[in-house]
Formats: structure tokens, sequence, C-alpha cells
């Protein structure tokens, strides 16, 4: 059977440590008493008004531009809103003779900071929160001047006539459809592939040439060590199974790299010395035929990378490549621009028909804000309660752990 939960001694627990509880919370009221009353400085709020006039229709509205109508007004509405904490407005309050701000604050972000924006209907919230009341009201009538001054210049200009616009879209679809065309005709008649080839091929070339040059700088530092070695040997002395596996490997390099250049003689030649039983200086003496030709092959490799003839031909593809690359570059943009022009007249002519049937947008700063008597913050009595019911919360715990100790410790003693 489940244990019934006895509040009795809970209750106890409270009774007994009543005195613990009542300081706790006593101390936590006096202290918040003490931080709001004294400590904590008093913030004021002063509020001004700005009422949005109605943008109404003139005439009826085409289907075709009755919901471009209605998003403009909603996006017109969220914009009135949006440009209340504008830098265009906080730098005219600041310049505002009405308003004397202390240096810390002539500062269009400092400024901004204290200003907060609300709207319900058509009336626009200006709220100013500060230490000093005379100067936040100040700020609040000198904003909602400002931000008045500032919308009905921004909104009130005459638009342009769709007979202004037309011609313009007309003639902005036709760029765009000829720079269309043109990049079309490049695209389908260029060499930017084949100069790339080109350029791959002739790189690859040389760097064979260089990759040539440097096996062959191998094969003959390696012919001429072995030759060396070799002669110091002399003439009648035989050969050992090392020198003869090292020239018949030499040899064999020598023959892979330039077997279609080789005389059918010296093919012949290292066939009939691969023998292990030949005398050092035949070897030699074929040693001597190999430098030779690996010698002589070296100087045309030489000569054909210094006289510079693919390096130069290399560098003038590399400028035809970057010419058509370039045309290609200045048609694409040239066609990404016609289409935005295009783009933002037809929509520009959409908004201007639009703008033909609705009345200007107009604000009216027509709430002044009156120097508030009281503090916003803090809220002293609020404060005061959430710190009592956190003393109390804080006290009665507190009497439960010092219980929960002091039972610990008398079971110790037993």
């Amino acid at each position: 059977m489940e244990e019934e939960i006895d509040l009795r001694e809970y209750i106890d627990v409270l009774i007994r440590r009543w005195k613990w509880i009542l300081g706790i919370t006593l101390t936590a009221l006096v202290a918040a008493a003490v931080v709001s009353f004294f400590i904590l400085t008093p913030i004021y709020e002063a509020k001004a008004g700005v009422v949005i006039v109605k943008s109404r229709s003139e005439i009826a509205f085409e289907p075709k531009y009755r919901t471009l109508m209605e998003e403009d007004i909603a996006s017109r509405r969220k914009a009135l809103e949006a440009l209340v904490k504008s830098s265009a407005v906080a730098a005219e309050v600041i310049n505002a003779s009405e308003v004397s701000l202390p240096p810390e604050e002539r500062d269009v972000d400092a400024l901004l900071d204290m200003v907060e924006t609300s709207s319900n209907g058509d009336l626009i919230s200006i709220k100013v929160r500060g230490k000093d009341p005379q100067r936040i009201t100040a700020i609040a009538n000198a904003w909602g001047q400002a931000y008045e001054e500032y919308v009905n210049g921004l909104y009130g200009s005459i638009p342009q006539s769709p007979e202004d616009i037309q011609p313009q879209v007309v003639e902005a679809e036709k760029n765009y459809k000829k720079a269309q065309e043109a990049l079309a005709e490049f695209l389908g008649d260029n060499r930017i592939e084949t100069l790339t080839k080109e350029i791959e091929d002739k790189k690859a070339t040389l760097s064979d040439y260089y990759a040539t040059k440097r096996q062959l700088d191998r094969l003959i530092a390696d012919a001429r060590a072995l030759r060396d070695q070799l002669r110091q040997q002399g003439a009648s002395s035989s050969m050992g199974t090392g020198n003869s596996l090292s020239i018949m490997l030499l040899q064999a390099s020598a023959f892979t790299l330039l077997s279609p250049e080789l005389p059918v003689q010296l093919q012949l030649a290292f066939d009939e010395q691969v023998g292990l039983e030949s005398s050092a200086a035949e070897h030699a003496q074929s040693l001597d035929a190999l430098l030779s030709i690996l010698e002589a092959r070296r100087e045309e490799v030489q000569s054909l990378i210094n006289e510079g003839t693919l390096q130069q031909e290399i560098l003038q593809l590399q400028e035809q490549l970057e010419r058509e690359q370039a045309r290609q570059q200045e048609l694409t943009q040239a066609r990404d621009l016609a289409w935005e022009t295009y783009q933002t007249l037809a929509r520009k002519e959409a908004e201007v028909q639009v703008a033909t049937q609705v009345t200007d947008t107009e604000v009216r700063f027509a709430v002044p804000a009156v120097e508030p008597k009281e503090p916003v913050a803090p809220k002293k009595k609020l404060n005061i309660a959430i710190a009592g019911v956190l003393g109390l919360m804080v006290g009665v715990f507190g009497a439960f752990f010092i219980e929960f100790l002091e039972g610990g410790e008398e079971g110790e003693e037993r």
C-alpha cells in the first residue's frame, strides 16, 4: 500500500521556522524598495502620433492593376512605419532648434535607440524614452514634425504618366532582343573552345620537351659515370655482372626514349653488345656511341626550347582567347543589362499606371507629445511584489533545507 503524505509535518516546519521565512521575505522587500526608489534612475516616456492619410481610388481600376494597387498600398504602409526610425529623420531632429541635446545624445545611432514605434490602423505612434521629461517631449514632437516633412516630400512628387514610360518600355524590349541575338550569334560562331584546345596541346608539347630534356640529362650523366668507371678498369679487364646489367638497363632506357630516332646500326650494336661476357673496352665503346646520340638529341631539344616558337605561339593564342572571352563577357553583360532595364521599366509602367489612379500618400503630425508626469520605469510596486514572492519562496525552501540538515545531524548522533 502507498504511504499517505502527512501535511502536518510540513506545516510544523513552517511554524517552527516562521521567523526565518519572515526575515528573508522582509529583507527581499526592503532591498527591492531601496533599489527601486533610490538606486534605479526613473525613465520617462513621451508619445507623439502621426496619422496616415489613406490613398483612395479616384477612378475604377483595371483588373490587371487591382492586385498591384493592393500590394502597393500594403507595402507603402509598411514602408511608412519603417521610415519613422530613419537616419534622415534622426539627423533633422538633432539639428532642430527646439531640441537641446547633450553631446552624448547628438549621435544618430544613440538617438535612434531612444525611439520606439508602433502602429494601430492609420495611427503611427512615436515613443521616446529618457531621463529628462522635458527633453524627450521635445524630441518626440520634433520627430513627428521631421517625419511629416520627410515622408510628404518623399511621396509627394508628381509621377510620370504612362505615355512617358511606354516608349521607353518598347525601346528597352527591342534593345534586349537585339543584345540576346548578338550573344546567341557569338556563341554559335566563336573560337573559345578551339583556342583552349590548341593552347592545351602546345603547353603539353612544351612540357614534353622539358621532360625529355630532364630524362636525357639523367641518361647522359649515368652513361658518363659508367663509361669513366669502365675506362679506369682497363681495356682488357673483364666486366662484372653488376656493370653489365647497369649497361643493359641504361641501353634499354635510351632505346625506349630514342627508339624512333636511333639509327639501325646502333640498334643492332645494342643487340650484339648486351652479353655479359663482353669486355670493358667494348662496353665503353658502345657507351661512347650512345653518349654521342643522347647529347645530339639533348641539343636538339634544348634548341627547340630556346628558340621560343612554342612559347610565342601559346602567348598569341592566349591573347586571342582573352579577346574572345572578353567579347563573350561584354555581350553577356549587355544582354543582362538590357533585360534588367526592360524589367525595371515594365514594373515602372505598371506602378505609374497605379499611381495615376491613387492619390499621393500623406501623413500628418496629429498627436503632439505631452510632457510626462510619472515615470514608466522602474515599476516600483511590481518590483517590490516580485521581490516579496521570491523572498517568500526562498524562505520556505530554506526552512525545509535547514530542517533536513538538522534532522541528518540528529540521526548521526544516535
